[in-house]
């Protein structure tokens, strides 16, 4: 009876195993897909000095995102700005077409950047929330986008709440991609080209 129900044990331990294996190579290959985008992103606004709106869209619409993309609210684009040059940056973007834009939360005394979300696609009511959200602002987005920058590739965020949520809590993250002017000889950021997931869709 022994030898039965040992043997039992081991071989279900060997399932779980297994389907603990498939499951992280799935997650595992979802992320990569997601972080292939982003780079692909990055390329684009490496070759270009400036993008519209309307082109980012075409871009991203050009992915085909809803075929395998799963749990992503879309994919975004957030320029890295000195918080003086904000009011300008407001500006330019109400110019461009974007009605009722403005950068929250203030940037606090002392602040050395901030990157508020510019374009989010597609254009749904729950990513119209984030327009204008300075991710920077918050302590996880910005360790993500900081680490981001210091290794130049996709960087995923820890646990956070989208502000496409609204009131509700659930879970999230940010994956980033660091873009640098390609003008330059140092290496001047840009912006971050990203991603928000809900956590809940893109596991299940």
């Amino acid at each position: 009876v022994y030898a039965i129900e040992s043997g039992e044990r081991e071989r279900h331990v060997a399932r779980l195993g297994e389907e603990a294996q498939t499951i992280a190579s799935a997650i595992e290959r979802r992320g990569d897909a997601a972080s292939a985008y982003l780079q692909a992103g990055a390329a684009l606004f490496v070759t270009r000095d400036d993008l519209s709106r309307e082109a980012f869209a075409g871009f991203v619409d050009s992915l085909r995102l809803e075929s395998d993309y799963f749990g992503a609210e879309g994919i975004g684009w957030a320029r890295a700005l000195a918080p003086a040059d904000a009011p300008a940056f407001k500006q330019e973007i109400i110019a461009a077409g974007t009605t009722r834009f403005s950068i929250t939360p203030e940037p606090p005394a002392g602040a050395a950047r901030i990157v508020p979300v510019t374009f989010l696609h597609p254009a749904t009511e729950r990513n119209r929330r984030a327009l204008g959200y300075d991710m920077y602002s918050e302590p996880v987005r910005r360790a993500a986008m900081d680490e981001a920058e210091r290794s130049v590739r996709p960087t995923a965020s820890g646990r956070i709440v989208l502000v496409q949520e609204g009131r509700s809590k659930a879970p999230g993250f940010l994956i980033y991609m660091p873009v640098y002017d390609s003008t330059n000889p140092g290496r001047s950021l840009r912006g971050f080209i990203y991603s928000p997931f809900n956590a809940a869709d893109f596991l299940s």
